[in-house]
């Protein structure tokens, strides 16, 4: 029986999936549409869309067991081929609230368009990867760190097309940790 969080992981997978030619995604771009979604609407909202925890990998940030999901085919779900996910399923949107969706939809419209080499190259001039380039770009260091949330609200290199309101990213930093403080006190 799979949880909530992982029905919305995959739910999250078709639907990117779903949006792309033939149902057919690379998983390094779905992987960084995925991250671009959740950095995106923890700055707007002060929560994750995925729920799943963060690792800076060469080829930028990844949602850790997101990317554990999308390397074997779900049967009735989608099919993986090499470094591709084709969809099988349909999108469920009930896992999801308007503004997760509003969100993903405006992470399609404006990065769907790019290659998954032109979403890594872009994801390595934020914080959360920019903070273990010296160590990824080492032959002799691991080629994985767990992401620190907080860099999340940090603002992105200045030359990229990504808006970042640092108002709104502090008021949502809060909400956040706040949050996380009362999750947190209710599992104990």
């Amino acid at each position: 029986m799979m949880s909530i969080i992982e029905k919305k992981i995959l739910n999250s997978i078709i639907f990117f999936a779903s949006k792309s030619q033939s149902g057919t995604i690379n998983r390094l771009k779905l992987m960084k549409l995925l991250w671009l979604a959740d950095r995106i609407h923890l700055n707007r909202f002060g929560r994750l869309i995925l729920r799943d925890n963060y690792n800076a990998l060469p080829n930028g940030p990844v949602p850790s067991k997101t990317m554990d999901v999308s390397k074997q085919t779900v049967e009735n779900a989608f099919d993986v081929k090499d470094y591709h996910i084709v969809v099988k399923g349909d999108f469920d949107s009930k896992y999801f609230s308007k503004s997760d969706i509003d969100v993903m939809e405006q992470v399609w419209e404006k990065y769907g368009k790019m290659n998954q080499y032109e979403l890594r190259d872009f994801s390595h001039k934020f914080p959360e990867w920019m903070r273990y380039e010296k160590e990824l770009n080492s032959k002799y260091l691991p080629n994985s760190y767990p992401i620190i949330i907080d860099d999340f609200f940090s603002s992105p290199s200045n030359d990229l097309d990504y808006q970042y309101n640092a108002e709104e990213s502090d008021k949502s930093k809060l909400n956040f940790h706040s949050y996380t403080s009362i999750l947190s006190n209710l599992s104990e």
